[in-house]
């Protein structure tokens, strides 16, 4: 088994004063940092994920303080390679199947926001065929808690929910 972790769209605008708040934000990010540090220490690939919108949208909007990456996702990713994307699934239209193949990675876990998009697209993908899918919920988070529990319930038909 070659595992990976993607920590998928951990922005500003996700947290308190951001432009879509999500419910539960500071504790999936204690958990995905929690999963990043984990990650590191079984020497796994890590990568993160950032969603940016056109310009001129509601949240994540380029060269803005909301799309960036948390501050405290950004110091644990550290040296992480950084994946920019701009549709729900961090597969489409982005280099991440490649990279994932090339570093013969069978096993996927993905952590963050939000839960019943994002997570839910990627973990979905028809570029991740052949691998499998983890979800770590403990570092996700959406609009509620109920929508994400929702989320989690529909993925674990598919996915490994931790």
């Amino acid at each position: 088994m070659k595992a990976a972790l993607l920590v998928i769209d951990i922005q500003n605008d996700y947290f308190p004063g951001g432009a879509f708040e999500l419910e539960n934000a500071e504790s999936a990010l204690r958990g995905a940092v929690e999963a990043i540090r984990q990650a590191k220490q079984e020497d796994w690939l890590v990568i993160g994920i950032q969603h940016l919108s056109p310009a001129g949208a509601a949240f994540f909007a380029p060269d803005t303080e909301g799309a960036k990456v948390h501050p405290e996702i950004d110091a644990a990713l550290d040296r992480a390679p950084l994946v920019i994307k701009h549709q729900a699934d961090s597969f489409f239209e982005t280099d991440l199947e490649q990279m994932l193949r090339e570093a013969g990675v069978t096993d996927l876990y993905l952590t963050g926001m939000m839960t019943q998009h994002c997570i839910t697209h990627t973990a979905l993908s028809p570029q991740a065929g052949g691998i499998n899918m983890h979800i770590i919920a403990k570092g996700c988070a959406a609009p509620t808690q109920g929508l994400s529990d929702l989320a989690l319930r529909g993925l674990s038909t598919r996915c490994t929910v931790v």
